[in-house]
Parts: C-alpha cells; sequence; structure tokens
C-alpha cells in the first residue's frame, strides 16, 4: 500500500465512485432509461474522477472521464438526444471496468498503463450518431466548453477579454478531514475555468500543498464571467465536500483592467451588474433553497456608506449554515491495529482482574474499580467493533453486475432481489464474500436457471429466473442466503460423477442428499459436460468453500429438484474477539467457542455404547453419537479414565454433532483470537482439530478447538 495520503485518498474515492457509476447505469437499464436524475448524477461523478485523475497526473484515466462527462453534458442539455440505452450502458461500464483496472493497479503500485483509446473512438462514434456528426449553428453554445479536452485548469489567470463581465467573489470552506482541500478547489476551478474571461485563487497555486491553508482560511475565487449568479452557486454547491461558501458579486471588469490579475472595483460601470446577484448575498450550501434578492439599483448609484430617501435599512447578509460532518475516512490499517490494542487491552484487564495473587483476599475498594474497569473495557470492545462494522449492500450491490452481464453472456433473462442488505459484518469478512458470491451467482445462472423460455413455463414459471440474495442476523452470526428457481440439483448425475472421479467411499444408500450435494463443493468437480467461459473447470463452488472456511464460516447446500437450490453461509460478525467456554484437559486449557455449544453435562455410563470396532459413542436425545476424548487426540496424560469422571461437552457444526470428553469445565471466557505461530505450523503443520490460540487471565496459553475439523 502506498503512503501517500493523497494517493490514498484519490483510489478511496474512485473505487467508490465507479461502485456508484455502476449501481446507476444498472438501475437506468432496469427502468428502460436513465433519467435526469441519473444524468446528473452521473455527470458528477466522471466530472470528479477526471479532476481527480488530473490533479494525480494519471492523464489516461483523466482523458476517459472527460470524455464521457462530455458526452453526459449533451445528453443532459439536449431534450432530443436519445442514444441506444443499451450501447450507452455497455459502454459506460466498459469504461468503469477500465477505471477500476488502473485503479487497482496504481493501488498494488504496478505503472498505469491502460490504453483509453479504444473507449475514446466508441464514444466519439456515439456522438456523432447523437449529434449527426455536424455541428450545431450555435456551435459552443450546444457543446461543452470543455470539448477541447485540457487536462487541467490553471490554479490562477487572467485573460483579455474586450467585453465587460461583472466579477464574483466565492470564498468557499470544505468538510473538515475530507483532505485533498487544494484539489477539491482545483475541481471547482476546473468547473468554471472554461466559463470565465478571469479568474484567480487565494491561496494563488492550487497545486501546491496549500491543504492546512484552506482548511483554516478557506479558499477566495474571484472570477470574471456571463454565466448567471445561480449558475455559479450551483456548480460551486454540487461539488464534492463542499462544507459552506460566500458568492457576492464585486464590479464589472472594465477595459482598463482587463489584463491585471487584481481588478480594482469601477464605479463607473456599478450599473451594469446583474441585479440577480447583489453585493453581499451569502448563502451556505445546507442552507434553505434560496433565490437571491433583487438589487436596488438606486442605492447602487449611491456613494459608499449612504443610502436613498425613504429607503429601508439595509439588511445584513445572511449568515453561512454550516453542515456537521457525520463521517470521516479511516484507513482500514488503524482500525486494524486499534482492534489489536483492544484485544490486547482485553487480555491484560482479565489478567489483572484474575490474578492469583489477589485469589482469597478482601478488596472492595479493588474489586469496585475492577468491575468498573471490566464494564468499561466491555464498552470500548463494543464500540470498536461497531466502527469496523459496514453493511453488506456493497458487496451485494456488485452482484447487480454480475447478473446483467451474465444475462447477455447466457440469453437468460433472470431478476436479482437483494434484501436485508442493510445488515452489518466486520470489514475483514466483508473483503473476503466478494468471491464466494460472486461464483454462488455464476453457478446459478448457469447451471440451475433453466436455458430457454419454454422449459421455465411448461415448468409453470415465470419467464424472467429468479435469484434471491438475503442477509440477517441469527446470534452473533451472519445468516447469507442465495436461492434460486431453478432446476435444482441432479443427485444422479452428481452421484455418477462422483464415482468417475472416485469420491465414493460408500454405498449409494448410505449417503444423505447433503452429503451428495456436497461434492460439488470438492476441487475440481464439475458436472458439466462442456467448458464454457462461464463453468465446467470445476473451479467456483470449492473457491466458495474454501474462501468461507477461511473466515470461520461454513456453506450448506439445500435444493428441491425442479424448483431450485439455495447456498447459505453461515459467518461470524468478526474474526478478532470472540466468546469461549475454558475446559482443561489434565494441566492443559482449551477454549470451545459457545456458538458451537449445544449442551454440556456428567455423562452416565448407562449411556455410553462401544461398537465391535471399539468406538465409543453416546445416546443423547435418541441420537447415537461418536465420542472425542481430547486426552487421547492431543496425548495428554489426564488422571480422568473413565467417562463418568469427567465432563461432556456436545458440539455441534452442519447438523453434526458429537461429544467432547473434557476432566472440567471452568467458564465462559471472552477472548482474543491470535493464529497459532508460524514457527510452530512450519514445523509440525496445521494441528489436526485447532484453529487458534488465546492467552488466558493468567497469562497461559490456550488452543482454540475447531470444531468442524474436530467433527471431520
Amino acid at each position: 500500500m502506498n503512503n501517500d495520503p493523497m494517493l490514498d485518498m484519490f483510489i478511496f474515492e474512485t473505487m467508490q465512485l465507479t461502485e456508484r457509476l455502476e449501481e446507476v447505469l444498472i438501475e437506468g437499464e432496469q427502468l428502460g432509461a436513465l433519467n435526469l436524475e441519473h444524468i446528473n448524477e452521473i455527470f458528477r461523478i466522471m466530472h470528479t474522477i477526471k479532476g481527480s485523475a488530473a490533479m494525480m497526473g494519471f492523464t489516461h484515466i483523466s482523458t476517459l472521464g472527460h470524455s464521457v462527462e462530455d458526452m453526459f453534458f449533451h445528453i443532459r442539455e439536449h431534450d432530443d438526444a436519445q442514444p441506444d440505452w443499451t450501447l450507452l450502458t455497455d459502454l459506460c461500464l466498459e469504461s468503469a471496468d477500465f477505471f477500476k483496472q488502473e485503479t487497482a493497479k496504481i493501488q498494488a503500485g504496478l505503472p498505469s498503463d491502460g490504453d483509453e483509446t479504444p473507449f475514446l473512438t466508441r464514444i466519439e462514434a456515439l456522438m456523432d450518431s447523437l449529434t449527426g456528426a455536424a455541428p450545431d449553428d450555435d456551435g459552443a453554445a450546444d457543446q461543452p466548453a470543455s470539448a477541447e479536452k485540457p487536462t487541467a485548469a490553471p490554479a490562477s489567470q487572467a485573460l483579455a477579454m474586450d467585453t465587460d463581465l461583472p466579477i464574483y467573489r466565492a470564498h468557499i470552506f470544505f468538510e473538515e478531514g475530507c483532505k485533498m482541500e487544494n484539489i477539491r478547489a482545483f475541481q471547482i476551478v476546473g468547473a468554471l475555468h472554461d466559463h470565465v474571461a478571469f479568474i484567480e485563487t487565494s491561496p494563488s497555486d492550487l497545486l501546491e500543498d496549500c491543504s492546512d491553508e484552506i482548511v483554516n482560511n478557506g479558499v477566495t475565487i474571484r472570477l470574471a464571467t456571463a454565466l448567471s449568479f445561480e449558475k455559479i452557486h450551483t456548480i460551486i454547491s454540487q461539488a464534492l465536500f463542499v462544507q459552506s461558501f460566500d458568492l457576492a458579486v464585486e464590479e464589472p471588469a472594465g477595459p482598463s483592467n482587463k489584463e491585471n490579475t487584481s481588478v480594482e472595483p469601477n464605479n463607473h460601470k456599478q450599473e451594469s451588474a446583474p441585479q440577480e446577484a447583489p453585493q453581499g448575498i451569502s448563502q451556505g450550501v445546507q442552507g434553505a433553497q434560496g433565490v437571491p434578492q433583487e438589487a436596488s439599483q438606486e442605492a447602487a448609484k449611491q456613494p459608499p456608506g449612504q443610502q436613498p430617501k425613504g429607503a429601508a435599512p439595509a439588511k445584513a447578509a445572511p449568515v453561512p449554515i454550516e453542515a456537521k460532518q457525520s463521517f470521516i475516512s479511516v484507513n482500514v490499517d488503524k482500525l486494524d491495529r486499534l482492534m489489536d490494542l483492544v484485544g490486547e487491552l482485553v487480555i491484560s484487564v482479565s489478567m489483572v482482574v484474575n490474578s492469583p495473587d489477589l485469589q482469597g483476599q478482601q478488596l472492595d475498594s479493588f474489586e469496585k474499580a475492577a468491575a468498573l474497569l471490566t464494564k468499561n473495557t466491555g464498552e470500548l470492545q463494543d464500540v470498536i467493533m461497531s466502527v469496523r462494522m459496514i453493511p453488506v449492500s456493497s458487496t451485494f450491490h456488485k452482484m447487480n453486475r454480475i447478473v446483467r452481464d451474465l444475462s447477455h453472456k447466457l440469453g437468460k433473462e433472470v431478476e436479482l432481489t437483494i434484501l436485508g442488505e442493510e445488515t452489518e459484518v466486520d470489514k475483514n469478512i466483508i473483503d473476503n464474500l466478494s468471491d464466494p458470491l460472486m461464483h454462488i451467482i455464476r453457478n446459478s445462472m448457469d447451471h440451475g436457471l433453466e436455458d430457454a423460455r419454454d422449459d421455465r413455463l411448461a415448468a409453470g414459471k415465470p419467464p424472467v429466473g429468479k435469484i434471491v440474495l438475503e442477509a440477517r442476523n441469527s446470534g452473533s452470526d451472519v445468516i447469507i442466503s442465495c436461492t434460486d428457481d431453478g432446476r435444482g440439483l441432479d443427485r444422479g448425475k452428481i452421484w455418477k460423477k462422483a464415482e468417475l472421479q472416485g469420491l465414493v467411499t460408500k454405498p449409494e444408500s448410505e449417503y444423505s442428499d447433503r452429503d451428495v450435494y456436497n461434492f460439488i463443493m470438492l476441487p475440481g468437480f464439475s458436472t458439466n459436460d462442456q467448458v464454457t467461459e462461464v463453468s465446467g473447470r470445476g473451479v467456483g463452488m470449492d473457491v466458495v468453500k474454501k474462501n468461507i472456511e477461511k473466515i470461520g464460516g461454513n456453506v450448506l447446500l439445500d435444493s428441491t429438484p425442479g424448483q431450485g437450490m439455495t447456498v447459505t453461509i453461515r459467518i461470524p460478525l468478526t474474526l478478532a474477539i470472540l466468546a469461549g467456554i475454558e475446559i482443561r484437559v489434565g494441566s492443559n486449557f482449551y477454549i470451545v467457542p459457545t456458538l458451537n455449544i449445544k449442551e454440556s453435562f456428567k455423562p452416565r455410563q448407562s449411556d455410553i455404547i462401544v461398537d465391535p470396532d471399539g468406538r465409543e459413542m453416546i445416546l443423547f436425545r435418541g441420537e447415537c453419537l461418536p465420542i472425542v476424548r481430547l486426552h487421547r487426540l492431543f496425548r495428554v496424560h489426564t488422571e480422568c479414565k473413565g467417562l463418568s469422571d469427567g465432563i461432556m461437552i456436545m458440539v455441534e457444526d452442519e447438523r453434526q454433532m458429537v461429544g467432547v470428553f473434557a476432566d472440567d469445565l471452568i467458564g465462559e471466557q471472552q477472548i482474543v483470537v491470535k493464529p497459532i505461530p508460524p514457527f510452530i505450523t512450519k514445523r509440525i503443520g496445521q494441528i489436526c482439530g485447532v484453529s487458534g490460540c488465546t492467552i488466558l487471565g493468567n497469562g497461559n496459553i490456550s488452543l482454540i478447538i475447531d470444531v468442524k475439523n474436530l467433527i471431520a
């Protein structure tokens, strides 16, 4: 990751804007055409991407953004411009892919060397079809003034003009913490640049590092232009991260000062100032949508400090209303570090409160202080975890693009429904969700949904296939499900393929439907007879399983032949801190995640069953379940030889259950999950039945039981 904060902010904003661009385009496509609101938003997005890229020196990104911006400018300004919306959407989505690819290169520290020329050629052809390949009679009036494609506007300049134009002054403040304030100001100057005869800024050179000065004092822009007061007001108010600004008219620019960069007021030309923009008018961005009051020409002709007879006292300019910033951008690395420190704090508090040196002593004041410290630490932990939680909506909405592209490629009509997008998950888990969901969607569209409308109609289904992507909370887990109304899984076909690949170890009658369905999540397994661009190589559902298990989750498959399939993903809210039950085996201590514990009890000898092969099982609620003795698994010496001497803990994962036998159950613990040190895994490999380790309150190290691996 590059440590340049301006570059980090550019990458962050460009990725967010590109994702929003895709959402707007797909939303417009679903409506059949882009409405004015969509067009305006796309125009603003492209203007920001263009300006930011130009400031950072990425000319090819800026040039393409500029070209797309020009295209939407024309569509916005010409009501009769009716492009081929499908062609336009395809072109813009491919441009968005170009922006994402180049930004990913920049983030990885690679050269951003993509070729924007093919996109420019296609945009030019589309523009020719919109304009008839010939400019209108009024020329520049119908074309964006930026059509000459300048890469960046100078920060301060004076241009000679033979006409007298009014001079405006804007004093702008940006939202606190938005960063790159000089670049924000430069973008506003760029938006005004092509419509003015004279412009200057303070600070004078926005390309220099003057962000601190702008944060403290704001930026002042003076310009001579024929634009109306309302138009200038709109351009500034629509700029990103503008918190408040004052806009006022000064004096018209006269021939005597057209060569100067600092224009002096010309009282002889005062009456030519536009009446709709009186001197002293100020407007905050978040204020009411006020229209500038009519200027009094009689008052304007009076010497300074005098009022015409009978005139009411001049009203003071309204104070700008400032919007308070509710959000700031924080580097994820800082949040990770903060979470690590909170984890260490939780361990430290546990070590202090549970110190063996204090056991049995009556320390009332210490106990009160310890209770308060524990309470505050718990609240701090909850707050830090909530800061890291983000909604799954950003990942879910990316699937709209996948569905849209595959619908065109496969020739299938598909509708994606998203439910529970406000459900929040830890940022690190969200980062690992995108690929699994993409593979699940691709699998549903290629394998699940019928190929022809007639097949669906014959099965009594609507002609348009349906995929439902849903997220919901379940305790301290999040359940994400993807359901399609397609053909469902073919047990017979999957079984035959598994037999051919040598995956079958028991008679078919001993495999449940779920066992057979789980074959499709093995590496290299595919029921497609032909390899296509979309599927057939056996790389897909195995990626889903691996990626989800990597973040401590699991995947379940359910299917009804002829009606569809549901893939259910269960993932923890966070990976950093979890609740567990501490158990003892001999002199060693282990943690079993609370979520996996079904029940714990003292076993009775009458409930123990031993099969002819010597395997121990326990009768639990009418089921005969296997027993795992931890002292045997981990080769630990223990005094508890008989099952009735210890404690039985029934643990469950993916609806499979086993009994875990331990010497004693100590109690509940809030633990900070830490990986097994690399020097251990390199020497002996992954430890069977162990997912990580933690530090207990007494300073001892405890291993965390991996219930899924234990059952397997």
